[in-house]
């Protein structure tokens, strides 16, 4: 006979999309400011050395990604306070 209290069985739940999209950790902090400074020098340096806009936009891309994993980061830290 088995009965339903006490806790739910232990089972693989998958985190919600919202949770892969919150950066939580430290390491998440500095891939971030890493990503921002990488890309937005490669496409200071770009732009210098004369490379294609393809080039440049990338690494641009890239830098303003690691922007908004910057900010996300703190935004959900003051969530978490």
């Amino acid at each position: 006979m088995t009965h339903s209290a006490g806790p739910p069985t232990r089972g693989r739940r998958r985190p919600s999309l919202r949770h892969w999209l919150r950066p939580q950790s430290p390491q998440t902090l500095v891939l971030g400011i890493c990503m921002s400074v990488g890309g937005l020098a490669g496409g200071v340096r770009g732009v210098m050395d004369g490379k294609g806009i393809g080039t440049v936009l990338a690494l641009l891309g890239g830098g303003v990604l690691g922007i908004l994993i910057v900010v996300s980061y703190f935004t959900n830290y003051e969530d978490r306070r």
